[in-house]
């Protein structure tokens, strides 16, 4: 295992929650005041199910966690929404590049490469990577099946809560994602506190019809706590229409 720390469906808010009276509200926040989120990677070697779970300060965190693929793995890109890196490192792993080598190919030409977080997995393994310039506390760890990361966390802690929630725990791939979200949140999460969160299934006897996708759920913003949102909204969604394995 190798670390490294350096301290579908959609809840939708109104427009006019949005809007503020502050004329400086207008501008366009900066990256260090909205770049913090932490996602976990995960496969589950039985089922063949890949999956992603994610939650962040700023807005449609969902956006970054459509890049999965049944035989090829997935990819998750934080510290903005490029979702060219995305493209490129889902690509190179179909290709068949190991993920290391698929972030450093999906990193060509990032204009801010140093300000980006890139976890991939593939049945060759997991990488990740960190750039220099994401806001403290930045970190990321691997393991055989699962990769974690984030950045402008709350401490050190978030990581490793992560980590050890999601290796520590047995059962349907949802559930170990879901909870291990939870414990980062549960180890004070982002600073400042995630808005949105989002956590996609993907595998054989997908339930929804589009791009074998067994669950989808998304908070989109919420102005509390996104994590607590994502399983309510998975109980709801549960309710309905049975249970998500």
């Amino acid at each position: 295992m190798h670390r490294r720390l350096r301290t579908a469906v959609a809840l939708l808010i109104p427009a006019a929650f949005l809007t503020a009276a502050d004329p400086a509200q207008d501008r366009p926040p900066s990256s260090q005041s909205t770049s913090a989120s932490y996602a976990v990677l995960a496969r589950d070697p039985l089922t063949g199910e890949y999956g992603v779970a994610a939650a962040s300060h700023a807005p449609l965190i969902g956006l970054n966690l459509e890049f999965l693929d049944p035989d090829a793995g997935g990819v998750v890109v934080l510290g903005g929404p490029y979702l060219e890196i995305n493209e490129k490192t889902l690509i190179a792993l179909r290709d068949g590049l190991p993920p290391g080598r698929a972030i450093a190919v999906g990193l060509v030409g990032d204009p801010d490469p140093e300000a980006r977080q890139l976890l991939a997995l593939s049945p060759n393994g997991a990488g990740a990577f960190t750039g220099e310039n994401l806001p403290q506390h930045a970190g990321q760890t691997t393991g055989d099946d699962y990769v974690v990361a984030g950045h402008h966390l709350a401490g050190d802690g978030v990581i490793p809560a992560v980590e050890q929630a999601f290796a520590d725990s047995d059962g349907a791939l949802v559930d170990r994602l879901l909870g291990a979200l939870l414990a980062g949140r549960d180890a004070g999460g982002e600073e400042g506190g995630a808005h949105s969160a989002a956590l996609l299934v993907i595998g054989p006897g997908a339930r929804f019809a589009t791009r074998h996708r067994l669950v989808d759920l998304r908070i989109d913003f919420v102005p509390g706590d996104a994590a607590a949102a994502l399983a309510e909204l998975r109980a709801r969604i549960d309710s309905v229409y049975g249970r998500a394995r």
